[in-house]
């Protein structure tokens, strides 16, 4: 923390040590002040300043002194002879010097006809060999820096266009600086609200943690301060839920004058949770009431149930003495004294007249809603048994069914296959069918024998024979007789 503390103090120590130098813009003939230098300021801190100054990026460039020898970024301004008052020239690279003079001059239409919207026909000996990816990102890197240049300047209509042309409000130079950073170090308020409405980020921070706030604040700026700090209390308002309605009471809904807490005569004070509202009609506190106070109704109530619960434990009392076999008579007990209760006593017969009945009844809910369950699961699973039953009934039947049509349908298949092969005739002749197979052809091809005998003709008694032993029942295979 010390260590913290002193360099804070040295820092502040150089600032108020420091002087002034100037820098002049070659293409455009400006001359900007750089104040707080001091020797040992490296160049490349000083192009920083330049960078917020100028809304130049340091990548583009080149400090002279003395001759046209570009500074050193590694060396400091003593070693560089620069004293109080020194004149430094500026320039930037020859690619980016006719980009730097049109946006400094205003002029959108100059500005995009320099290549910094995609497509565009704009081109440098070195973007010809550009390949459609690096042409694409060269493009993009040149409206960012155009954004930079018009929002350090204050041309807001030019910023708008760019915006709307596509270049992006988050990128940052190689400090880390966005357009935000660079328009808050110039105190251009108009930029600030430009450049927030489309997008950007009002706490990015650079590469030394400074966000737009804090350069606004360091280069003292309060303009710029304001429109940030009413841009994030609007952010905020937008996060922020609505507030809780809380009811009010009588006097605030009907009190004509203020403030409140002065009127009456003895100058009262009226405290906003004495009373519910619609307590009272007017604004005196001696109004007559409009109902019944809360209170004043739960105490009535209470009596009420004391009252009732009283006279139930009287006539359970006398109930008793009746059926009791004391020798007292009914006249004589029910001239005996009443006797007083206490609340606390009360509260004890209430829970005992009471809370054996509903406890009764809550049993016998219960045990009803229990035997609706039992009676719903006895119903279910009688069901689900029927169902059962039925499926392996109907099962059975398909069964029997599908048996019996199996034997119908072996049947006719065996009836068209012996239908197929001949016919009988009513003297027992045998037609032959269309259809002859293998053996048939064979046979009648070998013709008939030496003695005569047809070896087709074999064939048909063969058949012949079959057909009669299985009309008869009785199927002798030919080849099974000895």
């Amino acid at each position: 923390m010390a260590g913290r503390n002193k360099s804070k103090a040295q820092l502040a120590r150089k600032e108020r040590s420091g002087f002034t130098i100037y820098a002049k813009l070659i293409h455009t003939d400006e001359k900007f002040a750089l104040k707080n230098i001091c020797g040992e300021m490296k160049i490349s801190e000083l192009k920083g300043q330049i960078e917020f100054v100028t809304g130049l990026p340091v990548h583009l460039q080149r400090v002279y002194y003395l001759d046209e020898g570009d500074l050193v970024d590694g060396s400091d301004i003593k070693s560089n002879d620069i004293v109080a008052g020194s004149k430094l020239q500026l320039s930037v690279w020859s690619q980016w010097r006719e980009l730097v003079e049109a946006v400094v001059s205003g002029e959108a239409d100059w500005v995009f006809r320099l290549g910094v919207t995609y497509p565009t026909d704009y081109q440098t000996p070195n973007s010809q060999y550009m390949a459609v990816r690096a042409r694409k990102a060269w493009i993009e890197e040149r409206a960012f820096v155009a954004l930079c240049i018009a929002a350090n300047r204050g041309h807001d209509e030019l910023v708008r266009k760019l915006i709307d042309a596509g270049a992006n409000v988050d990128s940052t130079t190689p400090l880390g600086r966005t357009a935000l950073h660079l328009a808050a170090s110039r105190g251009r308020g108009h930029i600030i609200d430009l450049l927030l409405e489309k997008g950007a980020q009002i706490d990015a921070e650079d590469d030394s943690g400074q966000s737009a706030l804090s350069i606004a604040d360091k280069f003292g700026n309060k303009s710029c301060e304001r429109h940030l700090f009413l841009f994030r209390w609007q952010q905020r308002a937008k996060k922020a839920a609505a507030p809780r309605k809380v009811p009010r009471m009588a006097h605030q809904y009907n009190d004509s004058k203020f403030p409140v807490w002065k009127d009456g005569r003895q100058a009262q004070m009226y405290l906003s949770n004495i009373l519910p509202p619609g307590e009272f009609e007017g604004t005196a506190l001696s109004a007559p009431p409009r109902r019944t106070h809360p209170s004043l109704s739960r105490k009535q109530k209470r009596d009420e149930e004391i009252r009732v619960l009283q006279e139930m434990i009287e006539k359970q009392e006398a109930a008793k003495l009746e059926s009791s076999s004391d020798g007292r008579l009914p006249a004589i007990q029910e001239t005996s004294p009443k006797r007083e209760m206490s609340a606390e006593a009360l509260d004890i017969e209430m829970r005992k007249a009471k809370l054996p009945k509903q406890f009764d009844e809550w049993l016998n809910k219960k045990t009803e809603k229990e035997k609706e369950k039992l009676n719903v699961k006895r119903k279910q699973r009688e069901i689900k048994k029927m169902e059962e039953e039925e499926r392996k009934k109907e099962e059975f039947e398909k069964g029997q069914s599908y048996e019996t049509w199996l034997s119908q349908r072996e049947d006719e298949k065996r009836k068209a296959a012996l239908s197929a092969g001949s016919k009988h005739t009513a003297e027992g002749r045998i037609i032959r069918s269309n259809s002859q197979g293998a053996l048939r052809v064979y046979l009648q091809s070998l013709g008939k024998s030496k003695s005569g005998f047809s070896y087709y003709d074999w064939l048909l008694e063969k058949e012949a024979d079959l057909y009669s032993s299985e009309s008869s029942g009785k199927m002798e295979l030919p080849f099974l007789k000895t």
